[in-house]
């Protein structure tokens, strides 16, 4: 059985692990990860090893250690601990521990070395000196390159990548563990219904959308059309804006109700299936494009209807399975959010849509054999 070893520092996360858990049968994988990682309990063992990444807050964290490190991606010992296996699967072309793995293969530690890319913005992240030079190596040396998306793909391209290795592969979902209630469109059905969920899943920054929602939530609060609505507005995660949010809540109308929480990872489907309506507003940055948002597969999976917008590797992932609105346009995502609260019949279309999107073209058995079609094309070279 060939070892496989995938390599994610700090950003070792159950979110992506969940693809590679169908190939246990098939490779002896095994995980590398910082001291603290994000998530640790996967299908296979996870190796942890010291990082930059693993020092507590401080002012100016990441851009001291970025400058101290060109990326502070890095894993004490990684190559030694690479002896042995057939190909490292490891993360973007500028992480720090890419290069190590790159060094590796050069010593002849390792025999092959690929890598999945999410960045979606041309020769962005080259602005610390040497991550320039990272990228050019990696996209040299790698043997092959994963895109998250399409438009991760192109990014590679424009920069200078061998189109013959690059292949697209999204981020997939566990239908079997994100899946709605067995009457949950009998509940979206139901016309006469005048309390709604709305949900939110992921960091509560700015980029992220959050305060659009609460600028949306004011002009829905102003229509008269809703007034004998009732709504609860969900957000689950962590973020800076919290506060602001808590702040800009308190103004809006006394018939909108607003939860904070964080969760589990193994809790999230429970969340899903308390939700009728699934926003995920991401606006763009000068610096970050949302690469993909994996909320919105476990939404999808969920089979629940979906705001969302036009941004980043959004598009691909939703396809017409979900209603996507401009960016950071509140007025634009309170019109959509409205026509699935009076349209019941929109939502269970949507929900269906959604459902069955994920089913064809978001489910881990399906990005498994992707995977692994890459891996026996590699190790075959």
């Amino acid at each position: 059985m060939k070892k496989i070893a995938i390599v994610r520092g700090k950003f070792l996360n159950r979110y992506e692990m969940q693809l590679f858990e169908p190939l246990v049968s098939r490779y002896d994988l095994t995980a590398f990860g910082s001291l603290s990682p994000f998530h640790d309990r996967f299908a296979f063992p996870v190796v942890k090893l010291p990082s930059p990444m693993d020092l507590p807050q401080f002012p100016y964290k990441m851009p001291i250690l970025n400058r101290l490190f060109v990326d502070a991606q890095y894993l004490f010992g990684l190559e030694e601990r690479l002896r042995g296996f057939d190909l490292v699967h490891t993360a973007e072309t500028y992480f720090r521990y890419t290069q190590q793995c790159l060094d590796a293969k050069r010593r002849g530690i390792v025999r092959r070395v690929i890598a999945t890319s999410y960045d979606n913005i041309p020769f962005n992240n080259e602005g610390i000196w040497g991550r320039k030079n990272y990228k050019k190596r990696a996209r040299t040396e790698l043997d092959h390159i994963i895109a998250i998306s399409q438009k991760a793909k192109e990014t590679l391209l424009t920069e200078g990548a061998d189109p013959s290795k690059v292949t697209v592969i999204g981020h997939y979902i566990d239908t079997k563990r994100f899946a709605p209630h067995a009457h949950h469109l009998t509940r979206f059905s139901d016309a006469k219904r005048r309390d709604l969920t709305i949900l939110f899943v992921g960091r509560l920054e700015t980029y992220k959308g959050v305060l659009d929602i609460l600028d949306a939530a004011a002009f829905l609060a102003r229509d008269s059309e809703l007034t004998h609505y009732s709504f609860h507005v969900l957000f689950v995660g962590t973020g800076s804006q919290r506060g602001v949010m808590l702040e800009k809540e308190r103004h809006i109308g006394k018939n909108w109700h607003f939860s904070h929480e964080s969760a589990t990872y193994s809790k999230m489907p429970d969340y899903y299936r308390k939700a009728d309506i699934f926003v995920a507003p991401s606006t763009p940055t000068p610096t970050w494009e949302e690469q993909f948002n994996i909320a919105l597969l476990e939404a999808q999976a969920s089979g629940l209807p979906i705001v969302t917008t036009r941004t980043g590797s959004i598009p691909e992932n939703v396809g017409r399975a979900g209603v996507v609105v401009p960016p950071g346009n509140p007025q634009a995502l309170a019109t959509a959010i409205k026509e699935f609260i009076l349209k019941p019949n929109k939502r269970i279309a949507f929900a269906r849509l959604a459902r069955s999107r994920a089913l064809a073209v978001h489910d881990t058995a399906l990005g498994a054999a992707k995977i692994a079609d890459i891996y026996e094309r590699v190790l075959s070279l």
